[in-house]
């Protein structure tokens, strides 16, 4: 399909890659999220447990799709409760913070963050996203 494709042009051009690292900590994947020589601490959502780390497409998609949840949250506890996680965590606090600028940094390598698969797909289960998952 034309958006793996194009998942699979964006890794390439940038050389993207997802490591995980450590342990899932309240239902989210912590990896690192590397470009070329730049990497970044994330916590991924992954609640249909899609991620597979030898699908390197499908964890660059889990990555950009909470990229895109986060900066859609307009603040910390619209997001806890996106992802059902406790507000009054002095871990979650600090991290939201950090996160806004490993954003930042991630959307100035890439350009901009855009997961290419559709919510709709990846909630359905179908069409690119499906493709996706047979990868």
């Amino acid at each position: 399909m034309n958006e793996i494709k194009q998942l699979a042009t964006l890794q390439q051009k940038y050389n993207l890659k997802v490591i995980p690292r450590g342990d899932i900590k309240d239902n989210l994947i912590p990896v690192d999220f590397i470009s070329g020589n730049k990497s970044w601490y994330l916590y991924l959502s992954d609640e249909y447990k899609d991620f597979h780390p030898e699908n390197q497409l499908m964890c660059i998609f889990l990555v950009l799709r909470t990229l895109e949840d986060y900066e859609e949250s307009s603040d910390f506890l619209v997001w806890c409760n996106q992802y059902g996680l406790n507000a009054s965590h002095i871990h979650w606090l600090s991290y939201f913070k950090e996160l806004g600028n490993r954003y930042t940094e991630i959307k100035n390598t890439l350009g901009t963050i855009d997961s290419i698969i559709s919510s709709l797909e990846y909630q359905l289960r179908s069409g690119a996203f499906y493709e996706l998952t047979q990868l």
